[in-house]
């Protein structure tokens, strides 16, 4: 009986290996993965982390890995189940693909408070960020772009056109390309440097258009966005 248990424990972890590999094997995303985690965790070394960070950089690494494990077991049970496209196949993909992306996303944001806070011993981050984005216009320009974004998905899904990064309504390219515009002319103050990136917004907009990706009105109210929501923005923390 002792020998039977014996060997159905090895049996789990042999199978439990073998899944880890075949993830690693198949999966790029997984790899990529791996190995950030291991150049992490090699810096974390020299960084005299506490005990509490260990803790939180170890379970950042570690989500982002099981939902990656997930995502692809989602993808091999309904592949498994049917070889033809289905909406609720797709969708069910594309939400795991989204749990490995919050995960990501999460690890990040540890990473970055964690290091930013042994590069700079003492800082507060949570009362000085905002005096930070006021003093700097790379971190306004980043806010914007960020703002843009959420604006941009959000209005795809509210119109239910389009993919999050590509088509529909309104145009992501165009949001971003007249918000960059926008965005240097309040940091180099130069009409001549503003006219320049607004022909290439221009530009961008009108690539989208002949490629057939977006209507005229799609990239309208894309580059509409773009340059509303930076002056905005700017005028807030600018």
């Amino acid at each position: 009986m002792q020998v039977a248990r014996r060997n159905s424990l090895i049996t789990s972890f042999n199978r439990a290996i073998k899944g880890t590999l075949f993830v690693l094997k198949t999966q790029r995303n997984m790899r990529i993965h791996f190995i950030l985690a291991f150049l992490v965790l090699a810096i974390s070394l020299f960084l005299n982390l506490d005990k509490k960070e260990v803790i939180m950089i170890s379970f950042a690494i570690v989500l982002v890995l099981i939902t990656e494990m997930l995502n692809t077991a989602v993808e091999v049970a309904i592949n498994l189940i049917t070889d033809k496209f289905h909406p609720l196949a797709k969708t069910v993909k594309d939400i795991a693909a989204g749990a490995v992306l919050f995960a990501s996303l999460n690890a990040i944001l540890v990473g970055y408070l964690i290091f930013f806070r042994k590069k700079y011993p003492g800082y507060n981050f949570a009362s000085s960020v905002f005096v930070r984005i006021q003093n700097s216009p790379e971190y306004i320009t980043a806010l914007c772009l960020a703002a843009i974004l959420i604006l941009v998905i959000g209005g795809k899904a509210y119109s239910r056109q389009g993919a999050p990064l590509r088509g529909g309504m309104p145009s992501g390219h165009t949001a971003f390309a007249f918000a960059l515009s926008t965005a240097c002319v309040f940091i180099s103050k130069s009409i001549v440097l503003g006219i320049l990136t607004l022909i290439l917004a221009v530009m961008v907009g009108e690539s989208r258009v002949r490629s057939g990706i977006h209507t005229k009105w799609e990239v309208f109210m894309g580059g509409l966005i773009g340059v509303i929501a930076t002056i905005l923005i700017f005028q807030i923390f600018g």
